[in-house]
Parts: structure tokens; C-alpha cells; sequence
């Protein structure tokens, strides 16, 4: 068992160092690699000014639409429900004189015809 791994270890040894000499690459490619990010960045599409201020105005328009989202829901009339003290001093009264819990009423509800 140990021989095979022994062996295992070996072979993926000379893989490894086989290819790290296959990686080599000419300082002629990587010279010319960098003059192309060089030019890249002198361009004035890369400028980036322009994107920070869209980037800006995109925001101030999400506070502005978030802002009159919130005044808009402020300003919405609250829904009461119409109801009497009465009605609602009865209909406490029933709930307060059933014998059996809240939670078998939906099963009631089952059984009826």
C-alpha cells in the first residue's frame, strides 16, 4: 500500500514540475500585455467621471422616489372599521361566554352543512 502511494506521489510530482516549466511566458508578451492595460486606462471611456456622477443621480433619484413613497403612505387616509362600542362590547361578551378554545373554531367549521 505503501509503494503504490509512494508511487502516486511521484507521478503527480512530476506532473506538477512538468507543468510549471510549460508555464513559462516571455517578458516580450507580458510588456505587451501591459502597454494594452496602459492605453486602457489613458482612454477617456475609462475616465469614470461620468459613471461616479450617473452613479450619484441614480441615487439621488432613489431618495427622491423613496421620499415621496413615504409622504404618499403618511398621507393615506387610515382605514377605521365601523363599528359601535355596543358591537364591540357583545361581540366581547360571546367570545368571553363560549366554554371551549379559540383554536377548535376552525374545526367546527368543518362539520357544518
Amino acid at each position: 500500500m505503501k509503494q503504490k502511494d509512494q508511487t502516486d506521489f511521484e507521478h503527480w510530482l512530476r506532473a506538477k514540475t512538468q507543468s510549471l516549466r510549460e508555464a513559462e511566458v516571455s517578458s516580450e508578451f507580458l510588456a505587451a500585455q501591459r502597454r494594452v492595460i496602459y492605453r486602457r486606462l489613458d482612454s477617456p471611456a475609462h475616465n469614470g467621471f461620468a459613471l461616479r456622477w450617473a452613479f450619484s443621480l441614480a441615487m439621488l433619484l432613489l431618495l427622491v422616489a423613496g421620499g415621496l413613497k413615504l409622504e404618499q403612505h403618511r398621507s393615506a387616509p387610515r382605514l377605521t372599521p365601523a363599528i359601535s362600542d355596543e358591537q364591540l362590547f357583545s361581540d366581547l361578551s360571546a367570545m368571553e361566554q363560549r366554554n371551549e378554545p379559540r383554536a377548535i373554531q376552525p374545526i367546527h367549521g368543518l362539520f357544518q352543512e
